[in-house]
């Protein structure tokens, strides 16, 4: 299983989005592929076929969803200044990123399919869910922590 796992990540090392990342986003794109090939019992040519694809889509998601952030938070710093027709014009652009990032999920999820057994295609949504819970808990504890130090070190 060991092995199994090496070769899943050194293929998503060159498959994709993990070489430029400081330490810390490659620490947690490790952990990603190793979560996912466990809970989605990715054999290792499923893996090889599945990561550029899943790396793809999930890089093209991002950017869809950087877009629509930096929308949503030059409209909240910017709303006061901001005639009705360009408020109107920037709720129709967050509805076209919302449908933007639909298709592209259907798009994906059809190469999935490709791919991958239906079980499969379903357990990358459940793990990706399972996998942002984790990561937003482990978040939620680091800070926790760091409060209490603070707390410790003022006192």
């Amino acid at each position: 299983m060991k092995k199994i796992l090496f070769i899943i990540i050194i293929t998503a090392f060159a498959s994709g989005p993990l070489f430029g990342q400081d330490n810390q986003g490659g620490r947690i794109e490790a952990e990603k592929i190793a979560f996912f090939t466990r809970r989605m019992d990715l054999t290792p040519d499923e893996a090889k076929v599945f990561w550029p694809i899943y790396n793809d889509y999930t890089s093209r998601r991002n950017k869809i969803r950087l877009d629509k952030n930096n929308l949503l938070k030059y409209i909240n710093e910017n709303h006061e200044n901001l005639d009705d027709k360009e408020l109107e014009e920037s709720g129709d652009r967050i509805i076209a990123y919302t449908v933007e990032e639909a298709m592209l999920t259907k798009t994906y999820h059809e190469k999935f399919k490709e791919i991958l057994s239906p079980y499969k295609v379903l357990r990358i949504y459940q793990t990706e869910i399972q996998f942002n819970r984790i990561l937003l808990e482990q978040l939620r504890n680091r800070r926790s922590q760091q409060q209490a130090v603070k707390r410790r070190e003022s006192f």
